[in-house]
């Protein structure tokens, strides 16, 4: 008890010395950030994966607060960050049909396809990763609650740079006559997996932001409102939490 009562003092006590982080009326911030994200896929991804586990990745970016009032202001967010999931359970098996003209893939039992490899010719993938690169440009609402702390909503559009597919193989196709196989780790377009891609998403940022001084420090949920990627009917959809840090540069002061 005794602690909590100090803790709401120093709460109290702060509170007014960050209160000059909130300008007047008219005034123009510009604030770089770094931070970190937390991202997993939901939708359909328990059942085309398996199971999947959530990464943490980096991710850059800066703003302009335009303040509208003196407790509101209205962002303009653009920013760099990394996605992806870990898939802990799914495997692949690549081998040449009957006649010659192509690849065949199933997905099985990790078991059961190495029963068949053993027997035939092929390539077991175990699929570790997923990562996407995205480009994100986001528009959003900041109302101030209590000295420092605000609250954040807007709406967000994410264009995607790249897609990579990283995974480890066991490789019994060249090797079925001696018994051997040959493993190792390779990195693909994910466009490869994703047969259905989409380059475009949008989301729902939900956030907070505590000023001090000038330094800015921000936590946010994306709240996804379209499907990041589709397979044979499939749909993903990015869940990203981030935490970041800035430091405004005042371009108009009021």
């Amino acid at each position: 008890m005794k602690k909590l009562s100090l803790l709401l003092m120093a709460v109290a006590f702060l509170c007014p010395k960050v209160a000059n982080a909130q300008d007047g009326k008219g005034s123009i911030n510009f604030v770089p950030y770094v931070g970190v994200n937390y991202s997993d896929f939901s939708g359909d991804a328990s059942l085309y994966f398996g199971k999947t586990s959530g990464k943490v990745n980096f991710m850059v970016g800066a703003r302009l607060e335009f303040q509208i009032a003196d407790k509101s202001a209205f962002i303009t967010d653009v920013n760099y960050r990394r996605l992806g999931v870990t898939t802990d359970a799914y495997t692949q098996w690549f081998t040449l049909d009957p006649i010659g003209n192509g690849w065949i893939v199933g997905d099985y039992d990790k078991d059961e396809l190495i029963r068949e490899l053993k027997e035939r010719r092929g390539v077991l993938s175990e699929n570790k990763t997923v990562t996407l690169d995205y480009i994100t440009l986001a528009l959003q609402f900041k109302q101030n609650i209590i000295g420092g702390l605000s609250a954040r909503a807007g709406l967000e559009a994410s264009g995607c740079l790249a897609k990579k597919w990283n995974y480890h193989y066991s490789n019994y196709y060249y090797y079925k006559d001696t018994g051997e196989c040959i493993e190792g780790d390779e990195s693909s377009d994910a466009d490869d997996v994703f047969t259905d891609h989409d380059y475009f998403s949008a989301a729902v940022p939900l956030g907070l932001t505590y000023d001090y001084k000038n330094f800015s420090v921000n936590a946010t949920y994306h709240l996804p409102l379209t499907k990041c990627a589709e397979n044979k009917g499939y749909y993903f959809r990015n869940q990203a939490f981030d935490f970041t840090i800035g430091y405004r540069l005042p371009l108009r002061k009021k």
